[in-house]
């Protein structure tokens, strides 16, 4: 190598020994804590990350756990004399003018209504509301020409025959005590009681539920949340919730092993077919306990705790700097929260990662 290139590599590497001197002279003389803060800054800008303050309606919510099941249908009680010679098998849905059961082959049929038979229906009786809700189901089913009322007069008569004739019994023209049974709606066979060629004459046969499937929530008695008409969504085993109401509340009920005292809170499903093909379940019921609207709103996490109690919200600077400003909260609902303070909406907030 001539003595001229030997001479160009080594100034050359002596350029880069300087510059290493330089560097880390320069670095030398920052003070350590300013270096560390503007490390911590950077990692900051990283991770942080950030959301607006909202105007909009919060809901607030409270959860209490409740029992998914069918109501308690009409017990079928087997008042007509004589031998069980047809029963209904479990799950069978049941309406008026169905089959309840058949005693000596004889079918003893469901009619609409809330009284029950306490006697025989023929001509000459004594007029009733009985006979009215005969009459009425009569009508629906097409039978009776007229306005039902509470007389068993001719029409009465003309009607029984047309039903008998329609569903192949003897033509009689009268209805023995026993030969129907008052119901209400639709209903399923729950469980039996009675078998065929079991004796019939005032026992029961068996239970039945209803086809509509509910909610049952046991609340505190006092507890607002026990009103008709409450606003509920009942999250379901498959994880979907479904909106509804509080339909009926129930009288106060004492539990002897806790000592505690509530109330039965019925909640019906705004969609009867949400709950699907579940009959028995443990659920959750959200309640609606508040409603809060055209209020400023952030996510939890981003509230901060202020030196003198309370709470701030770290508001984000045009210049990128933050700015801890002094809030008051309201209404907690799910992830976020009621402010007010000296913030706007759209005003960007920090929320720790």
């Amino acid at each position: 190598m001539s003595t001229r290139r030997r001479t160009v590599v080594w100034s050359g590497l002596g350029l880069v020994l300087v510059g290493c001197v330089v560097t880390a002279s320069v670095l030398a003389g920052l003070p350590r804590d300013a270096s560390a803060e503007a490390g911590e800054d950077e990692h900051r800008g990283a991770d942080r990350s950030t959301s607006t303050v909202d105007r909009g309606t919060l809901t607030g919510s409270t959860s209490k756990a409740g029992t998914l099941s069918r109501l308690d249908g009409p017990t079928i009680v087997g008042a007509a004399q004589g031998t069980i010679t047809w029963l209904p098998q479990v799950g069978e849905v049941l309406t008026p003018r169905s089959e309840l059961y058949r005693v000596d082959d004889r079918p003893v049929t469901a009619f609409e209504g809330v009284l029950p038979q306490w006697r025989a229906f023929e001509s000459g009786m004594s007029p009733g509301p009985d006979v009215q809700q005969l009459e009425q189901s009569l009508s629906d089913w097409g039978h009776l020409v007229g306005t039902p009322d509470q007389t068993f007069d001719a029409r009465t008569t003309r009607a029984v025959l047309a039903w008998q004739k329609a569903s192949g019994q003897t033509r009689t023209g009268t209805v023995d005590l026993g030969g129907l049974q008052f119901v209400s709606g639709e209903f399923v066979v729950a469980g039996l009681s009675a078998a065929v060629g079991d004796a019939s004459g005032g026992g029961d046969l068996y239970e039945t539920a209803r086809t509509e499937k509910v909610v049952t929530v046991d609340l505190p008695v006092g507890s607002p949340l026990a009103t008709v008409g409450g606003v509920v969504s009942t999250e379901l085993p498959s994880g979907t919730d479904a909106p509804g109401h509080v339909t009926a509340v129930g009288a106060a009920e004492a539990d002897a092993d806790s000592g505690k005292t509530t109330v039965p809170v019925t909640v019906s499903f705004d969609d009867p077919a949400a709950p699907g093909d579940l009959t028995d379940a443990s659920v959750v019921v959200e309640f609606v306990s508040e409603v809060r609207e055209d209020v400023l709103s952030v996510p939890v996490l981003a509230l901060g705790a202020a030196a003198g109690g309370g709470f701030v919200l770290e508001v984000v600077q045009p210049d990128g700097s933050t700015e801890a400003v002094p809030v008051e909260t309201g209404l907690f609902a799910g992830d976020r929260v009621e402010v007010t303070g000296d913030v706007a909406e759209g005003t960007e907030v920090v929320v720790p990662a």
